[in-house]
């Protein structure tokens, strides 16, 4: 693999270096989170507060652990994941059996349709922008799994424009953001139409479940509101879409940007080592539902605490070379410090395995075959929920027969 322009050691790392005195510190936050929890671990040590909420923010892997295992029940157990308009879809019974129903919708639909990777890459060209690629490929491969394909035709153009304008990462200046909430919640009526349409159908004639939007009608309550059920299942798209696409791309990025050629790297090392630098769950919030200290600090009820993952997988004491792309610290048995990409305990994403088995298969198809080349990428991440990689473009040339 090859890189064209070589970026920065602050695009090595994913970042710019941090301003100076941090004045500002919430409007910084905003513009820069991953910049700031950097300069703030740095300046304060592994705890401190957020200036957006106050919430305590913690980068010690012992009480990382603590909090989100939870032993002794210091926090709601209910997850922030499912916060829909209203409050928070619960109780925990039926978030983890969404969570189920939903990961065995898709491992089920990567199964049986593995085959079809290399051709959904080749539909992307020899010349193809990214992360936005990366969103496509991983859509179009779950296409169905996602949305059956009965589905009315116009919701099933709905669900790729949002694929295809970014709506699934809100990115862009102020217009683009109105349009995209404008989009967003004509979705939210689509599928809550379709959801009530479902029901009662199944009403008359019960249905076996053929989608992400059945499996979650079926594990959700009978009388959940449409529109609850509908934005429950759109944010298990995003999430089976969004990251999948993130993970591949920034393995891409990094490979070409460290002199990484992945035609000798296992995919999974690189799917892994991405997963590290970069994680999906960069920032594990959990509310507190009683008085406790966390590290000395006291907390009360209706306060909240924030695990940094991002800032765990980036500890050199635990990580030789971590702000590195090193996908060989993972074929061995090295040390390995603290690694939560998906979350942990109890409430770490229920299409954990899925996701990263995707993301495995997808690096495999792009880079069996072909030379790659990149350019761009110089950009800061955009944040926004998950940390989506700057734009860059990916040249993927044949070299096989």
């Amino acid at each position: 693999m090859t890189t064209v322009g070589e970026p920065d050691q602050s695009a090595r790392d994913g970042r710019r270096p941090p301003p100076g005195p941090p004045g500002g510190a919430a409007r910084w936050y905003r513009r820069d989170p991953l910049g700031f929890v950097e300069w703030a671990a740095r300046e304060r040590g592994p705890m401190f507060r957020l200036p957006d909420d106050g919430s305590l923010c913690v980068a010690d892997p012992v009480e990382a652990r603590r909090i989100l295992h939870d032993p002794e029940g210091d926090y709601d157990e209910v997850s922030d994941f499912f916060h829909v308009r209203g409050g928070r879809l619960g109780p925990r019974a039926t978030q983890v059996a969404i969570g189920r129903a939903a990961r065995a919708t898709l491992r089920a639909h990567l199964t049986a349709g593995r085959e079809r990777l290399p051709a959904v890459v080749a539909e992307l060209g020899e010349d193809s922008e990214w992360p936005s690629a990366g969103r496509v490929a991983a859509y179009r491969f779950l296409d169905e799994a996602l949305l059956r394909p009965d589905s009315p035709a116009a919701l099933r153009e709905l669900m790729t424009r949002v694929v295809r304008r970014g709506v699934l990462i809100r990115f862009g200046g102020p217009l683009a953001r109105t349009a995209q909430r404008a989009l967003w919640a004509r979705v939210v009526r689509a599928v809550a139409d379709e959801a009530r349409a479902r029901r009662a159908r199944t009403e008359r004639r019960p249905e076996p479940p053929g989608d992400l939007l059945d499996a979650v009608l079926g594990a959700t309550p009978p009388g959940t509101p449409a529109t609850q059920v509908a934005q429950v299942y759109l944010l298990l798209f995003r999430t089976s879409v969004a990251p999948v696409g993130h993970v591949v791309a920034w393995a891409l990025l990094a490979a070409a940007t460290e002199g990484v050629d992945l035609a000798e790297v296992p995919a999974e090392s690189a799917v892994r080592e991405s997963l590290r630098l970069w994680p999906v769950a960069w920032l594990l919030g959990r509310p507190v539902r009683r008085a406790h200290r966390v590290g000395g600090v006291p907390l009360e009820p209706g306060e909240s605490v924030s695990v940094c993952s991002y800032l765990l997988h980036r500890d050199d004491r635990y990580w030789p070379q971590a702000t590195r792309f090193r996908p060989g610290r993972w074929d061995g048995s090295g040390p390995h410090g603290p690694y939560l990409p998906f979350g942990g305990g109890p409430f770490a994403c229920a299409g954990a395995s899925v996701a990263q088995t995707l993301a495995v298969d997808l690096l495999s198809a792009v880079t069996d075959g072909a030379r790659l080349e990149v350019r761009g990428g110089r950009g800061r991440p955009h944040v926004a929920g998950i940390i989506t990689p700057p734009g860059f473009r990916l040249r993927r040339t044949p070299t096989g027969p």
